[in-house]
């Protein structure tokens, strides 16, 4: 397996100079050239969402050494080029924006005016401070005009482009048009590398936790005011699911927020698909594996490990390419359902992972496709020294950081060969003396989402405590900087490797049916002296103090570890 990372709206422009051709000055036409289409639909007896489109090459800039253009983008509802624009897009690149589509386009500056709105607003990353794209896959292609492989020009403006599907048609081309400065714009800096929010747009009136014992007992949800955004932005939240009434609250703030397609008021296409900030519909996938050993088509005929190693990737990928509510064409579908036409487009959120109680079959799940994994954290010391006593047969204590790193050892080893994304989610089941170091831990071991749970009983975490874990990790964060986690990851000591087809579990594989109940037949027999071995891998890295993995041993060649531990069913 290729080691891969992804190319992102976080990670498409923290290496953006690295390797980019030089800009071909002769070749761009002069600054104040302004190019005017109609559009062409795409989709047969049906208008296309927009009429007219205008470019503007604005003046030249070098950045470190390399010549740069600006230029700026208008769509419009109306072809009348006296109508207000949907929207206003200015770029600084490094290339031609209306360049041939199979060439990259290098961003680094980003600016979007909205005049319906009346915001102007830049989009940086806090690491580089250069732009941030929005999140959509093939963003460069699909929403800036190409032009179209025969076209000639007119004044150096290509006569025929495509653009989200449809095709653009040169009206007319002129020189001499004014580049006016926006005086007035908001620069948001953005923290793509660290994602810190809860899946809902409520918290408990409450306040503090409700005894669960001897009835549990469910909380009292309120949507959140416009006074609690500025609190949770200061503890360090940036990541929100909003309702579109409390989307004013969000989406001028440098934060990621997410909301459906309707409501009031709607989501505005296509200017809103432009807000480096807006991420989509959906946040997560939930519980792929949970879902596949609840569901009574699967669970009692489900045999072999190999079958769930087989069965987990396909039920992802199946959930993953369907425009359903964990699907990523799910909002191309709440468009659609609106009236957009896309064209030969097709718009695709990419960048969500799963949220999952079943940690060990993270490897599978990347194997589906979807971006990363947040574990649902329960953490609790007692009942995870049962457990590993159980299988060896021997007491052993474990302390709060050995816990947490066998639990992530699972994540950060699934998702390093696919460039991939983890994370952990406190619940309010986690024992809150070790929910500090939990988020804290994932923080220092790469981690990319540290989510909290709102809602369903115990399961919920009160806000207070959300507010505090948060607060904690953000100063944890400033005191300790981290490198860039979508650059090659760092070399660790140990990687656990774990035969392909095989996932550990710590819990009862009922639902694996070629395991007894007793646990006597040969099946279980192998099973038990592989989780043995692997749990005998995993003290012994404590022992040495190394930083490991948990790998499947899917991969030519596992690289990135100093040390590879091959763990099998035999006994040793």
């Amino acid at each position: 397996m290729t080691m891969k990372y992804p190319v992102v709206f976080f990670a498409c422009t923290l290496v953006a100079l690295l390797s980019a051709s030089c800009l071909a000055e002769e070749s761009l036409p002069a600054p104040g050239t302004h190019g005017h289409y109609a559009v062409l639909t795409a989709t047969p007896h049906r208008p296309p969402p927009f009429l007219a489109v205008d470019l503007r090459y604005g003046p030249r800039e070098d950045v470190e050494g390399t010549p740069h253009v600006w230029w700026q983008l208008e769509v419009r509802a109306e072809e009348r080029p006296e109508s207000a624009p949907l929207f206003q897009l200015r770029a600084l690149t490094q290339e031609d924006p209306v360049q041939a589509d199979d060439q990259p386009l290098h961003f680094v500056r980003y600016l979007l005016r909205i005049p319906e709105t009346g915001e102007t607003l830049e989009y940086r990353t806090t690491r580089f401070g250069r732009a941030l794209l929005p999140s959509w896959r093939d963003f460069s292609k699909h929403f800036v005009p190409h032009r179209a492989r025969t076209a000639h020009f007119q004044q150096g403006i290509p006569e025929t482009c495509r653009y989200l599907g449809h095709v653009l048609t040169l009206r007319y081309a002129g020189h001499g048009v004014a580049w006016e400065p926006w005086n007035d714009t908001t620069v948001l800096s953005l923290n793509p590398e660290l994602l810190v929010g809860t899946g809902r747009s409520f918290k408990d009136a409450e306040g503090h936790r409700l005894p669960q014992q001897p009835q549990r007992q469910n909380y009292t949800y309120v949507p959140f005011t416009a006074e609690d955004y500025p609190v949770m932005i200061d503890a360090g939240i940036n990541l929100f699911c909003v309702t579109p009434a409390q989307e004013q609250y969000v989406q001028d703030e440098p934060v990621f927020y997410l909301r459906k397609v309707d409501g009031d008021p709607a989501l505005r296409f296509p200017a809103d698909l432009y807000r480096s900030n807006y991420v989509g519909t959906v946040m997560f996938m939930d519980e792929p594996t949970i879902i596949m050993m609840g569901d009574e088509l699967i669970h009692n005929s489900l045999r072999y490990f190999s079958d769930a190693a087989a069965l987990i990737p396909a039920r992802v990928e199946s959930r993953y390419q369907a425009s359903g509510s964990y699907g990523s064409y799910n909002l191309e579908a709440g468009l659609k359902s609106r009236g957009v036409e896309f064209g030969s487009m097709r718009l695709q959120q990419i960048d969500y992972p799963s949220w999952e109680t079943v940690f060990e079959t993270a490897h599978y799940q990347m194997e589906g496709g979807v971006a990363g994994i947040v574990h649902e954290g329960r953490y609790q010391l007692a009942p995870f020294d049962a457990a590993v006593s159980q299988w060896l047969g021997e007491d052993r204590r474990h302390t709060a950081e050995e816990l947490l790193r066998y639990h992530y050892a699972f994540l950060r080893g699934a998702t390093r060969p696919f460039g991939k994304s983890w994370g952990t989610s406190i619940y309010g089941q986690c024992d809150p003396k070790l929910a500090e170091q939990a988020v804290t831990l994932a923080y220092d071991m790469g981690a990319r989402y540290v989510w909290f749970w709102t809602s369903d009983h115990d399961h919920h975490l009160p806000w207070p405590e959300q507010l505090d874990l948060a607060r904690r990790l953000k100063q944890h964060a400033e005191a300790h900087p981290r490198r860039c986690i979508f650059g090659p990851p760092p070399v660790l000591d140990r990687a656990i490797v774990i035969p392909d087809g095989y996932f550990l579990s710590l819990g009862n594989l009922w639902w694996v049916r070629v395991l007894d109940r007793e646990g006597k037949n040969e099946a279980s027999l192998r099973y038990r002296c592989l989780m043995q071995n692997a749990l005998r891998a995993y003290h012994d890295a404590l022992a040495e103090s190394e930083d490991f993995d948990f790998v499947i041993d899917s991969q030519p060649e596992i690289q990135g570890y100093r040390r590879i531990v091959r763990v099998s069913d035999a006994a040793e």
